[in-house]
């Protein structure tokens, strides 16, 4: 019986390995907006604690202005899409580079990529974090943060804190996030965070 160099098997495995992983991930279709997300109610903070105003609950695939139960909807999420009441398409939510924890979303209209999330920071339009040392650079230029239970204009250590929920946003998936994003800045046919341009 021939015999076969170790690494000649070591290579073959890992070969095997890594095809498998990558055809796994070519033909996964996980949306961005998890089972595990729970429904989230907003409530207007204006830079110090929330002043009582709910401004939009969210659901699984759907977000109302105002509690669910007092308003009419305002979007729904499907398949990545997100829709205004009427059946528009408006954004899609997406993943720019493969097996990464960056995601987008972009207007239906003009492709242009509005916001990027990275980690708990929202970033206008598209951004480059393919070096390291710029992620701590990065995170000053963050349009939103998400600490805990609240939403904040920069980062959190400037302490100017736009929204409050009724949970940890930081738990929820990025899709949530960006979809939050959208809510707070008028994009994707929301009216924005009442009394802000951004």
């Amino acid at each position: 019986m021939p015999r076969v160099p170790l690494t000649a098997l070591a290579i073959v495995s890992l070969s095997l390995f890594t095809t498998g992983a990558c055809s796994t991930d070519e033909i996964s279709t996980d949306s961005d907006f998890r089972s595990l997300d729970v429904n989230v109610t907003l409530t207007m903070a204006d830079g110090g604690s929330d002043d009582g105003t709910i401004l939009w609950e969210i659901g699984e695939g759907d977000v109302y202005k105002g509690l669910r139960s007092n308003s009419d909807l305002l979007f729904y999420i499907e398949d990545d899409v997100i829709y205004t009441a009427s059946g528009e398409a408006t954004c899609t939510i997406e993943a720019p580079y493969l097996n990464s924890n960056i995601r987008e979303v972009s207007s239906t209209a003009s492709d242009d990529v509005l916001f990027t999330i990275w980690d708990d920071f929202v970033f206008e339009g598209h951004i480059d974090l393919d070096k390291p040392q710029k992620w701590a650079q990065l995170k000053d230029e963050a349009l939103f943060e998400y600490r805990g239970d609240e939403i904040f204009l920069g980062r959190w250590t400037d302490g100017f804190r736009l929204v409050e929920a009724d949970t940890a946003l930081d738990a929820q998936s990025d899709g949530r996030k960006l979809l939050m994003a959208a809510l707070l800045t008028g994009e994707c046919g929301s009216q924005g965070l009442p009394g802000y341009s951004f």
